[in-house]
C-alpha cells in the first residue's frame, strides 16, 4: 500500500546493524512517565476567562541568557486583536514570585500594570474596539522557579563540564520564564525569538535562523517562525552546540533541512543516527501529507532531560534513539500542527505519535520489527481489564499520561479503525483529518477525527467509538469450527468482555484456517454482530487448525478454539432440486418434524429464515450463489450446502 523508502544510511548497515533498530519494549512506558512528570508540576493551572477578550497574533521575544547563570532578562512584544467593543486591559500569565516586570510600554509610553496570582494585568492607554490591532512591550527579568525532582520549565544543567540552559513548558510552564498566554484555544500566529548570549554559546529554537551575529564577545541569534504555534511549544536551548544538517530532497526539487544542534562530545554518534530522520519525514509525507513546516526546517536540539519534547520545528532530545526520533517527529503533524483541544483528548497527540512510530516499523527495515511492535503494545493493553482511551478525569495525571491507555491503546484504536475501514479509507480519512480547514494550525477534538473518518469510509462509527474510545476493556474470543459439507466450514464465534462497561464488541474478526501441515491457509473476515454467531465459509482443503486474529489487528484475547468433527447421521435430510432456480423442497426423516430453517450466505449473514411446519420454499428474489441451509427439526439439526443458479 505504501511505498517503502530506504536510504543509503540503512543499506550500508549489515543485518546486525538493522537489528539494532528494534523497538524498545519499554519506550512507551518511559516516555509516558516523563510526560506525566512534566504535567504534574503544572496541572493545577486554569486558563483565564479573560483570554477570550483578545486574539494573540504575534510575539517577539528578545532575551539575554548566560548558561552559567540561571537567569533571564528580556523584552516581549505582543500584538493582539480586540474581541470586545471596549477592551481596556489585557492579561498574561507570568510567575510574579520569580519574574519581576520592570515596565510595560504601549506606543513608546509607559502604561500601568499589576502583578499578582501569577497574572500580569496591563491597563491599555486607550480602549480598543472589536478587530482593532495594537501592541505592548513587557520588560522583565528574574530567576525562574527552582527545579522540582530534577525537572523545571527553565533548567540549568551541564554536559561534559559545560553549562546549558533549556526550557520545557508543556503543559503550563511557560509562565515561569516569559509573559505569555497559556491556552489550548489560541495559538500565536507567528513569532520571532532573538537571544543574546556569550559568544561561545549557540541558541536553538523554533523556525528559521535568519541571523547569527557576533559582536563584542556576544552572539545574537535571531529565529523567525511564521506558523501558528501553541504557547507550550515555544522553546530555547543555549549551550556550546556543534551544528550540522541532514537533508531530504523532495520530488519537486525543494529540500527540507534537518538541523541538528548536538553536544560536541556526542557529535560523531549523532551524525550516524540522525540521517534516518529524512526517511521518517518521507514516510510521514506519504502517509499523512507534507511536513507542515517544510518551508522552514525540522531539527533536533540535545538537552539534559531524560526524554524528548516536540517543540515546533525543533524537537529537544536526550539522545537519538530510533523510537524517540520517530515519535517526536510524528508530533509535528499531530501535537504541533494539530493540537489536542483538551487533555481528555490527549490521545490525539500521543496515540497518533505512537501509531506513526509503529508505521515506521511496518514500512521500513522490510517490516521486520512490525510484529514485535504490535505484540509489545498489545501486551501492555491487555495486561489489565479496564480503562478507557477517553480521559474521564483530567485531575488524575496518571490517567492522562497512561502509557497503556493514551499511548498504546490510543495507537491500537487507530490500528483497529484501519482494520474496520480498510487501508484506502483509513489513510484517506487520516489525510483528510490533517488537511481539515476547521482544525488546520489549530486545536482538534475526537469528534473532528470521527467526522473525517466517517466521511472517508461512508459509514457511521458511533458504535465503534462508544465501545473502544468511551468504553473500557476488550473481548475474549472463543470459537468452534466444524466441516458441514464438502468445501464448507461452520465457524461458531463467541465472546465475553473484560469489563462490564461494554456488553458486546461488534467487530469484523479476522480468522485464518490451515490444512494439516500448514502448507495452505485461507483468511476470513467474520463480521460479528451477535454472540455465538454461526458463519459458513467456503474452504479449499480439509481444515485442521484455526487462529483468531493471527496478524494482531484487534485488542483482544483468545479463550478457546475447538475443532469438532461432524456427527454422521443414519437418517439424512434430502434437499431437491439442488442446484435450484426458484424453488426447492426438504424431505425429513419419517420420525422428525420441521421446526425452523435459516439460509446463510458464505459471509455468515442470514438471508432468509422460516418457522413452522413447512417443507417447500420459493425464493426467486435471492441472488445466485452458494448458500448454507441450517435446519432444525424436533430431534436434530442439519447443515447442507445448496446452490441457486
Amino acid at each position: 500500500m505504501l511505498k517503502k523508502v530506504f536510504s543509503i544510511f540503512l543499506l550500508i548497515f549489515s543485518v546486525f546493524g538493522a537489528f539494532s533498530q528494534a523497538p524498545d519494549p519499554e519506550f512507551t512506558d518511559k516516555i509516558a512517565a516523563q510526560e506525566k512528570q512534566k504535567f504534574m508540576l503544572k496541572s493545577s493551572f486554569k486558563e483565564s476567562q479573560n483570554y477570550s477578550d483578545y486574539d494573540l497574533v504575534y510575539q517577539r521575544m528578545e532575551w539575554r541568557i548566560n548558561p552559567n547563570v540561571k537567569y533571564i532578562k528580556g523584552k516581549v512584544t505582543s500584538y493582539f486583536v480586540s474581541r470586545l467593543d471596549e477592551l481596556t486591559q489585557i492579561e498574561f500569565d507570568l510567575n510574579d514570585s520569580t519574574m519581576t516586570v520592570d515596565s510595560v510600554f504601549q506606543h513608546n509610553q509607559k502604561i500601568d500594570f499589576t502583578q499578582n496570582e501569577k497574572k500580569l494585568r496591563v491597563v491599555l492607554s486607550q480602549p480598543l474596539q472589536v478587530s482593532e490591532v495594537d501592541s505592548i512591550s513587557v520588560f522583565y527579568q528574574g530567576e525562574p522557579e527552582p527545579e522540582i525532582n530534577g525537572f523545571g520549565s527553565f533548567t540549568k544543567s551541564e554536559h561534559a563540564g559545560m553549562p546549558a540552559i533549556f526550557t520545557l513548558s508543556e503543559p503550563y510552564g511557560a509562565l515561569e520564564w516569559w509573559p505569555c498566554k497559556q491556552s489550548l484555544t489560541d495559538k500565536i500566529d507567528s513569532i520571532d525569538i532573538i537571544v543574546t548570549s556569550p559568544e561561545m554559546y549557540r541558541t536553538a529554537s523554533n523556525g528559521v535562523l535568519v541571523s547569527d551575529k557576533v559582536e563584542n564577545g556576544f552572539r545574537k541569534m535571531h529565529w523567525k517562525h511564521r506558523h501558528p504555534i501553541a504557547t507550550y511549544l515555544v522553546a530555547i536551548a543555549v549551550t556550546n552546540y556543534a551544528v550540522y544538517s541532514d537533508w531530504l530532497d523532495l520530488e519537486d526539487g525543494r529540500k527540507i533541512e534537518i538541523l541538528n544542534y548536538v553536544y560536541p562530545e556526542n557529535l560523531d554518534t549523532a551524525k550516524v543516527k540522525t540521517p534516518v530522520t529524512a526517511e521518517f519525514i518521507e514516510l510521514y509525507n506519504q502517509i499523512i501529507g507534507e511536513y507542515p513546516f517544510a518551508n522552514e526546517k525540522y531539527g533536533h536540539a540535545q538537552f539534559g532531560w531524560g526524554g524528548g519534547m516536540e517543540h515546533q520545528t525543533m524537537s529537544f532530545m536526550y539522545n537519538f534513539s530510533y523510537d524517540l526520533i520517530a515519535h517526536e517527529l510524528a508530533h509535528q503533524w499531530f501535537g504541533d500542527y494539530i493540537t489536542c483541544g483538551s487533555w481528555q483528548d490527549i490521545w490525539l497527540n500521543e496515540g497518533f505519535a505512537t501509531y506513526l512510530t509503529g508505521l515506521v516499523y511496518e514500512n521500513l527495515q522490510d517490516g521486520y520489527w512490525w510484529t514485535t511492535w504490535k505484540k509489545a503494545n498489545l501486551n501492555r493493553i491487555v495486561n489489565l481489564p479496564g480503562g478507557s482511551v477517553f480521559v474521564k478525569d483530567t485531575t488524575k495525571v496518571d490517567d492522562i499520561f497512561s502509557s497503556r491507555l493514551s499511548y498504546s491503546e490510543g495507537a491500537y484504536l487507530l490500528h483497529m479503525l484501519r482494520w474496520v475501514l480498510g487501508d484506502d479509507n483509513f489513510f484517506s480519512g487520516l489525510r483528510n483529518y490533517f488537511n481539515d480547514p476547521e482544525i488546520a494550525n489549530g486545536f482538534a477534538f475526537t469528534n473532528d477525527l470521527v467526522r473525517n473518518m466517517e466521511n472517508a469510509g461512508d459509514t457511521v462509527l458511533t458504535e465503534f467509538f462508544n465501545d473502544w474510545y468511551y468504553g473500557e476493556g476488550f473481548p475474549f474470543y472463543s470459537t468452534e469450527f466444524t466441516p458441514v459439507d464438502e468445501g464448507i466450514l461452520k465457524i461458531t464465534l463467541s465472546q465475553t468482555t473484560s469489563h462490564p462497561s461494554v456488553d458486546f464488541f461488534e467487530m469484523p474478526v479476522p480468522v485464518r484456517v490451515y490444512n494439516f501441515n500448514k502448507t495452505d491457509s485461507m483468511d476470513f473476515r467474520l463480521v460479528q454482530t451477535a454472540n455465538n454467531q454461526e458463519f459458513f465459509v467456503e474452504v479449499d482443503f480439509n481444515v485442521a487448525e484455526l487462529k483468531i486474529d493471527p496478524d494482531r489487528w484487534l485488542i483482544a484475547k483468545t479463550s478457546q478454539i475447538v475443532g469438532v468433527q461432524p456427527t454422521m447421521k443414519n437418517n439424512k435430510i434430502a434437499v431437491f432440486p439442488n442446484p435450484f432456480t426458484e424453488r426447492f423442497s426438504v424431505k425429513l426423516p419419517a420420525d422428525e418434524r420441521f421446526v425452523s430453517l435459516q439460509l446463510f450466505n458464505t459471509d455468515g449473514r442470514i438471508v432468509k429464515q422460516f418457522q413452522g411446519d413447512k417443507t417447500d420454499f420459493n425464493l426467486p428474489e435471492i441472488a445466485n450463489g452458494i448458500y448454507i441451509l441450517s435446519l432444525k427439526t424436533s430431534k436434530s439439526s442439519y447443515e447442507q450446502k445448496i446452490l441457486k443458479q
